[in-house]
C-alpha cells in the first residue's frame, strides 16, 4: 500500500515539474541577435523638406449621380464647420440636381453665407463636415395650447 502512494506522490511531483518546465520554455522570450555592425556612411547633404504637407486624400462622394438623395439639413439651418467650428451660413434651398464645375451632377445644399453671397455644397460634402447651429422652427402652435 505504501509503494501505491509513494508512486502516486511521485507522478504528480513529476507532472508538477512537466507543467513548470513546459509553461517556462512557452512563456520565455526569444533572445534576439546583436544588431549587424553597420560600416561608417558617408554624410549626405539633407534634402530640403517640403514648404507644404501634403494633401489629405480627397473622398469620393457619395452623393453625385444620385436621384433620390435624403437630404440631412432642411432649408433655414444655420450651419457651421465641424472642424473649427467657423460659421458657414444658412441653408438657402436644397437642390436634387445641381451641375458642378468639374463635370459632374448631384444634389447639393446651397447656402448663403454671412455676407450674401450664395455658395453650393456638394450634399454629401457638406453633410460630413458641417453641423446644425440652429434649426429653423416651423409656425406652429405650442405643444399645450389649445385652439378655440
Amino acid at each position: 500500500m505504501s509503494s501505491f502512494h509513494f508512486k502516486l506522490v511521485a507522478g504528480i511531483l513529476l507532472g508538477l515539474l512537466l507543467a513548470v518546465a513546459t509553461s517556462a520554455m512557452l512563456g520565455r522570450t526569444r533572445e534576439t541577435p546583436a544588431p549587424p555592425v553597420s560600416e561608417p556612411r558617408v554624410a549626405v547633404a539633407p534634402e530640403p523638406e517640403p514648404s507644404a504637407p501634403p494633401a489629405p486624400p480627397e473622398r469620393i462622394s457619395r452623393s453625385k449621380g444620385q436621384t433620390d438623395w435624403a437630404f440631412f439639413f432642411r432649408a433655414g439651418d444655420t450651419l457651421s464647420r465641424m472642424a473649427d467650428g467657423a460659421p458657414l451660413g444658412i441653408v438657402a434651398r436644397l437642390e436634387r440636381s445641381h451641375s458642378f464645375p468639374d463635370g459632374s451632377v448631384g444634389p447639393a445644399y446651397v447656402v448663403r453665407a454671412m455676407d450674401a453671397r450664395e455658395l453650393v455644397f456638394d450634399a454629401d460634402e457638406l453633410e460630413r463636415s458641417a453641423r446644425i447651429e440652429a434649426i429653423r422652427e416651423l409656425a406652429r402652435p405650442p405643444l399645450g395650447a389649445r385652439r378655440k
